[in-house]
């Protein structure tokens, strides 16, 4: 019997061996080392870091595994979709199950029986039993539900090591096997809690061969071809063969890094190759020195942990000497080179060297031959040489300094990416002897190129006397006349104003450095509109100089002088702007001085006085003193001579109230004053301008009171209209609206501007013009479709027309969609078309998308029908008897031919059966080919034939006799048989008297 206190010395114990156990980690296992099977802790158990999570020989580093491989996963994952033991899954049962379960006899008194609270069962279930080298193999941990355990301490035991790590939120760990191949017994056991009951269970562990890691022999021959191939081809391979495999260089770069440095600390075991790294450019930088062993393995721990950490190398790295100092930037060119160099020399030595040289040379190739080829040896002063770098295949060099010697001076310019350079030979007329020369650079060789130049006369080169006559002639015309000329002559070229102050400003800032050769005069300047500033001050020389200059380089760069400049003062600050006018003036003024003195004036007047005429008078006539409401006042502006002022500002002021109106071509402007019946007082104001004198007017105006109409009226009175044109073939002459008479042409503009507003938006009550007279109804005979946008044209310009002229038009011409005159319509169509648009309006809250136009409506119109065989109807009084009655030819094949006028091209024949297609009898299909010409091509008023048929298909219009021949043309191509009809001395509605055909 074991009493109480044995029983809790030995809980004492046990406990503090399953604590012993719980912290136990792991190292990399020593294949060679020597230890018992026994389960207990032994001195070759260590704690185990966070990041040391594998089993390894002594000579192997812990890498990351291949997840490129089909049978290796990434860090962390299962190799195999079993997660159970190989065998089978091993269970711990920690339940009581027998009396050797017990702690004493049943003869014992309760009292004596140790009490303890039942433990829930655990089970640990582990991956694969087959693993590769450098993968993990899982362990989970799950009570008796399945239910996974975080946060519990499990151990693995393995080739005499113990290694204990914590589960994850999974329940499981992950314990890295880098052993080397073959078969290991490994024991995994979890040491229970105050909760969870003990389990374990043991597996045969194979451990296989990982196809990504790689021997020292292998990376070291790889190491070899590296420096090899550099030497010769003064580049790094792309990929590198290590083993059997073919790698990138980034990965060969990372082996090589591995090696150099597990080599430095005597570990010869393989090296396994992260996965997923990639390649990087590598930097510019150009690196010289002696790189002793600490320092390049220290680059190589850098490396392993930059390619480790961002799947990538660094594109160079700073290097330093034995003192910590920063020497020079290897690139990464450099340093794998460097890498390679070390194990080569590792291989032959079975060392590392003490150093090695990093050098970028050995990546410089043998400089290229380059040639340089110049333009035509024979120039105009003023252009440029153009001077052409190419490499020794042809290729342009671009960034690079080429230098011209001429006239013993040097100037030394860049080539642009087409690998040119362009001089600008600004010598006098006669020849040179030029050198051109390109020094050469690190890649490319030095070239030369000798030329004998001839400079021809430029037209545009003008002398500084010729450019201080012209100024004389400007400041004379400014001073004269108040305003600049638009052309200068130069010498003998006439030049616009804006070349004359490039010129000028050209000269002021050549003079200004003592410079008193010729001007080149820039091409394609033109000519800028002067702002409106106003500027008066003295400005001093400094200033002048730097507006010249300023002016100089905003055209050149621009191609235009600026419409002002900002003056400033001696000390910088801004005083105000002078315009184009102003600045162009004082330059002109500055030479003048010059041109009499021989030297520049200290100082110049800039005002703009200069360029104000004396202001004229003006006056406002009065309008009518009594208007009605709605209708318009006006006032007309006049100078002193009563002409009138157009485009001008008048301001109205009518109770407190002002309203700005611009002058119309007459010099009239209005104001529509829709104010209540009575009197008042107007104030007609202008408050002049840069050359008319303001002037007022103050005028009792009386208002009187006129007929306004809501929409709904119109339209209900609209509706009357068109029943009673449906009913009657004719127009009312009055209709009633709102128990009010008013003529058809009143309230035709009241149907207009119902439908323009509707269009607008605008629901207002409209008011009538008091005077508004009635108009005659003539126009074209029509037949057609017009959509809303054109109709609503239509009433935008009938509306304009009334309201211009006091009275409707007699017609207006109608537009299709295509923007083709489809015709006059006359008064009594368009507003018959407008009433049926308001009617459909009052039904449907909408404008209908179309209307169409049908003089057929009204009585007398008739469309004659078409019939070759049979009488033609007409009207006895427009032809000459016997020619059109009927048809006289028994052959009508000669009226089937398309010759001369009308004759048939594709483009007709096309057309014709476009117009045809569908179209049964000859009535519907000659109907269609009139309809088209009538519609789509417009009237042209000339004498005889211009276009043809074709033509005037092309041109989209024509007069009678070529409209005819395309009627003709397009009848003939659908086999009409069809002729010419031609009159002499019609009368026409416009008073023309002519032919007709």
């Amino acid at each position: 019997m074991i009493s109480s206190k044995n029983l809790t010395l030995l809980l004492a114990v046990l406990i503090m061996g399953f604590c012993l156990i719980s912290s136990v980690s792991a190292m990399d296992i020593d294949d060679s080392a020597s230890v018992s099977d026994s389960d207990e802790l032994s001195d070759s158990s260590v704690s185990l870091k966070a990041d040391e999570n594998s089993v390894s020989d002594s000579n192997l580093n812990s890498v990351e595994s291949d997840a490129g491989s089909s049978n290796v996963n990434s860090e962390n994952e299962v190799l195999s979709t079993d997660n159970t033991v190989e065998d089978s899954d091993l269970e711990y049962d920690s339940s009581i199950k027998s009396g050797n379960n017990l702690l004493g006899a049943s003869s014992q008194s309760d009292s004596d029986v140790l009490q303890a609270t039942a433990k829930t069962k655990t089970t640990l279930k582990g991956s694969s039993s087959t693993v590769y080298r450098g993968n993990s193999y899982t362990l989970t941990l799950t009570d008796s539900k399945g239910k996974v355990l975080s946060g519990q301490k499990v151990s693995y035991k393995v080739n005499g090591k113990t290694y204990t790590l914590t589960t994850d939120s999974k329940g499981s760990t992950y314990l890295q096997i880098n052993l080397k191949e073959g078969k290991y017994t490994m024991v995994c056991s979890y040491g229970g809690s105050s909760a969870y009951a003990a389990s374990s269970f043991s597996v045969t562990l194979s451990v296989l061969k990982n196809p990504n890691a790689f021997s020292i022999k292998e990376i070291e021959d790889a190491a070899t071809n590296v420096k090899n191939y550099v030497a010769k081809n003064k580049k790094l391979p792309s990929t590198v063969k290590v083993g059997s495999k073919t790698l990138k260089i980034s990965e060969f770069s990372y082996l090589a890094s591995k090696a150099i440095s597990n080599l430095n600390s005597n570990k010869k075991g393989d090296i396994l190759l992260v996965s997923g790294i990639s390649n990087r450019n590598s930097s510019a930088h150009s690196f010289k020195s002696t790189v002793y062993k600490a320092q390049y393995l220290d680059l190589a721990k850098k490396t392993i942990s930059r390619i480790e950490s961002k799947k990538a190398p660094s594109t160079y790295w700073s290097v330093k000497d034995s003192n910590g100092k920063v020497i020079g930037k290897a690139n990464f060119n450099l340093y794998t080179y460097s890498f390679a160099k070390i194990l080569d020399f590792h291989k032959s030595k079975n060392y590392l060297p003490n150093y090695c040289t990093f050098d970028s040379g050995d990546f410089a190739p043998a400089k290229k031959a380059t040639t340089l080829k110049g333009s035509s040896s024979t120039i105009t002063r003023g252009k440029s040489y153009k001077l052409t770098l190419t490499d020794g295949s042809g290729n342009v060099l671009s960034g690079q300094k080429v230098s011209f010697n001429i006239n013993s001076k040097t100037y030394t310019l860049t080539t642009d990416k087409k690998g040119s350079a362009y001089l600008q030979i600004n010598l006098k007329e006669g020849k040179y002897p030029m050198v051109c020369s390109y020094a050469g650079s690190s890649k490319y060789k030095a070239s030369k190129l000798s030329v004998s130049m001839t400079v021809l006369k430029n037209p545009n080169f003008f002398t500084l006397k010729e450019i201080e006559d012209a100024a004389t002639n400007v400041k004379n015309y400014v001073e004269k006349n108040n305003k600049m000329p638009n052309t200068v002559k130069v010498g003998s070229k006439t030049l616009k104003i804006s070349e004359f102050s490039y010129l000028s400003s050209k000269a002021i800032s050549n003079l200004n450095s003592n410079k008193k050769g010729d001007i080149l005069l820039v091409s394609g300047i033109t000519n800028r509109n002067s702002s409106a500033h106003s500027f008066k001050a003295t400005v001093y020389k400094a200033p002048y100089v730097d507006l010249a200059k300023k002016t100089i380089s905003r055209i050149e760069s621009q191609k235009a002088p600026s419409t002002y400049w900002s003056v400033k003062d001696t000390s910088g600050k801004v005083i105000g702007k002078a315009n184009f006018n102003l600045y162009t003036y004082s330059f002109a003024k500055i030479l003048d001085f010059h041109k009499s003195k021989n030297y520049l004036p200290n100082y110049c007047t800039f005002d703009s006085s200069a360029f104000t005429p004396a202001k004229k008078a003006t006056s406002i006539k009065a309008g009518s003193s009594s208007i009605k409401k709605g209708d318009t006042y006006s006032v007309t502006l006049v100078d002193n001579n009563g002409k009138g002022l157009a485009s001008q500002k008048v301001t109205f002021t009518i109770s407190g109230k002002s309203y700005d109106k611009t002058t119309d071509s007459k010099g009239v402007a209005s104001l529509k004053i829709n104010l209540n019946g009575g009197t008042y007082s107007v104030v007609s104001s202008y408050a002049g301008s840069s050359t008319y004198k303001s002037s007022k007017l103050s005028q009792s105006v009386t208002v009187k009171d006129t007929n306004t109409f809501t929409l709904g009226e119109i339209e209900a009175a609209a509706t009357n209209v068109k029943k009673y044109v449906d009913n009657n073939d004719v127009l009312p002459s009055t209709v009633t609206v709102a128990s009010k008479k008013l003529s058809i042409s009143q309230f035709s503009y009241l149907m207009t501007k119902a439908v323009y507003n509707i269009n607008a938006g605008n629901k207002n009550a409209i008011a009538l013009p008091s005077s508004l007279s009635t108009c005659k109804s003539e126009g074209d005979s029509m037949d057609a479709t017009v959509y809303k946008a054109q109709y609503v044209d239509l009433s935008k310009r009938v509306l304009s027309f009334a309201e211009s002229n006091n009275v409707p038009p007699v017609y207006a011409k109608v537009y299709s969609s295509s923007g083709k005159s489809l015709g006059n319509a006359e008064f009594d169509l368009y507003t018959y078309s407008f009433a049926k648009i308001l009617d459909f309006h009052k039904s449907n809250n909408a404008l209908p998308n179309y209307c169409t136009f049908e003089s057929s409506v009204f009585k007398g119109v008739v469309v004659p029908p078409i019939n070759v065989s049979s009488k033609i109807p007409y009207n006895s009084s427009q032809f000459k008897a016997g020619l059109n009655e009927k048809n006289t030819e028994s052959n009508l094949t000669k009226y089937l031919v398309g010759t001369g006028q009308s004759a048939i091209t594709s483009s007709i024949k096309n057309l014709a059966t476009q117009l045809t297609k569908g179209l049964k009898t000859t009535e519907e299909k000659a109907q269609a080919i009139y309809n088209y010409v009538r519609d789509e091509i417009d009237y042209s008023y000339y004498a005889n034939s211009k276009h043809g048929a074709s033509g005037t298909l092309s041109a989209g219009s024509g007069n009678c006799v070529d409209q005819a021949s395309l009627v003709v043309a397009l009848c003939r191509a659908s086999n009409i048989p069809a002729r010419y009809s031609h009159a002499k001395g019609c009368t026409f509605s416009s008073g023309l008297v002519t032919g007709h055909v």
